[in-house]
């Protein structure tokens, strides 16, 4: 029945970590038992049978080392299910017989250690379900039962802890009822302790119910976001193209006041479509169980050019100049896709922030086996109190507000979120009307690791 029992725990990693535990456990036992029996023999005098206890002691520890050996070194902390169930069993029947055999030989239920079962039998029952546990807890009873008739009836010998009481053998009554306070309290510690796990695994189960329900929901939300969004740009987008198609006189002349009315609708558009592009970065990024980010080696100086060609038509109309710089051989091991979202995102916001007639650099080069993406402008900076929350989703800086009002908070987030699942990280350094610095780091290509 203890074979096939199965362990109980929500992690395998926990299970491991208990492992370790135990045999840590096990080793500070043998250093105190051995420390008991030198200071029994040689400091209290205690009349025990000595060589029985060092000769348990050697077992305890011969035996935790071929438990350590086993597991550190055999097996490489690595078990499978049965492996660790049948491990752990092991383990238990043992920990339980070597207590026992120093308790009996150092007072029996007289020796207040003797409580030390109490530990063991919470351990069990936060490893082991209940029927195993209360197999435990019976036969760890009964086996006390028996020793104590046994002592009573002159079938065992008694050996007390404390020499001024006698060695004959206790009253039957004394004895009983020690026996039955410790088998009482380890069967009331089992139920409880069995029972507080049951509690807490059902809240646990139900917390996971509760996560799931809420993926569904999030996910449902980011593909309605995904549709709605989707549905909304191609209108906004054709709207913009007849404002500039109009501005351009390609409709005919148009007076002063209705070209200026013009501008500012075609700006106003621009700006919805920025958020709607937003949004649609932020369902993506949320939907990324269903899409494959799989990643692809990429030329960078190829991606950096690609994404400020796209924005040099807004920075042109405010005099800032965009510079990309990056080897011709460099290489990232990483997602299309993914990198134009954080370029486009942080470029952006640079041409969005800067004064007219400054500059903004977008380089990239190799740094300590990473790719080092760099996205740096003159612009009005970040405060110090701001910049530690730049990257929460709906979060923007006051002077970011102060400048445009119109916007999401979502576009350093998306990028941060970009970033992760490329498996990179991503930093920020700023001064306040001095400029912004991104620096971003992505793995190398495989291919020029190897070379």
């Amino acid at each position: 029945m203890l074979g096939a029992s199965k362990i109980e725990s929500s992690e395998y990693s926990d299970l491991t970590g208990v492992l370790r535990w135990f045999i840590l456990l096990r080793w500070i036992a043998a250093v105190g038992v051995s420390a008991a029996i030198v200071v029994g023999r040689f400091v209290v005098g205690y009349d025990f049978p000595y060589a029985l206890l060092v000769g348990v002691t050697a077992l305890l520890i011969a035996g935790n080392g071929a438990y350590s050996f086993y597991f550190s070194v055999r097996k490489r902390s690595v078990l499978s299910r049965s492996e660790m169930s049948r491990f752990f069993h092991v383990q238990t029947i043992c920990d339980y017989l070597f207590l026992f055999v120093l308790i009996y030989f150092t007072g029996f239920v007289g020796n207040p250690f003797v409580y030390f079962f109490v530990f063991h039998i919470m351990l069990t029952s936060f490893i082991f379900p209940k029927r195993t546990v209360a197999t435990y807890v019976v036969a760890l009873v009964a086996v006390f039962v028996a020793a104590a008739y046994g002592i009573s009836s002159g079938i065992l010998r008694y050996y007390p802890l404390f020499q001024e009481v006698s060695t004959e053998t206790p009253a039957a009554d004394h004895l009983g009822i020690r026996t039955f306070a410790l088998a009482t309290t380890l069967t009331i510690v089992a139920y409880l302790v069995a029972n507080i796990k049951d509690r807490i695994e059902e809240r646990g189960h139900r917390v996971e119910l509760e996560l799931d329900r809420y993926r569904s929901l999030d996910k449902a939300k980011s593909n309605f976001i995904l549709q709605v969004t989707h549905e909304l740009r191609g209108p906004l987008a054709a709207l913009k193209g007849y404002h500039e198609m109009i501005l351009k006189g390609l409709t005919g002349s148009i007076p002063d006041r209705t070209s200026e009315m013009l501008a500012r609708a075609d700006r106003r558009t621009r700006n919805l479509l920025n958020i709607i592009d937003e949004m649609i970065d932020f369902a993506y990024m949320k939907s990324e169980d269903d899409i494959d980010y799989t990643p692809v080696d990429l030329s960078m100086l190829d991606v950096l050019s690609y994404n400020a060609d796209l924005c040099t038509t807004a920075a042109r109309e405010k005099d800032i100049r965009i510079y990309v710089s990056a080897p011709k051989e460099l290489v990232a091991r990483a997602n299309r896709d993914l990198l134009n979202i954080i370029l486009g995102n942080l470029i952006t916001n640079a041409v969005k922030y800067s004064p007219a007639s400054t500059r903004i650099i977008v380089s990239a080069q190799e740094e300590e086996g990473e790719v080092h993406l760099m996205v740096k402008d003159q612009g009005i900076g970040i405060d110090a109190e701001d910049l530690e929350r730049v990257f929460e989703e709906f979060y923007r800086a006051r002077r970011a507000r102060e400048i445009e009002r119109d916007g999401t908070g979502l576009g350093l987030s998306i990028v941060q979120r970009a970033v992760n699942l490329l498996g990179g990280r991503i930093g920020v350094y700023s001064e306040v009307d001095r400029g912004t610095t991104f620096h971003i780091y992505l793995p190398k290509s495989r291919t020029q690791e190897m070379e």
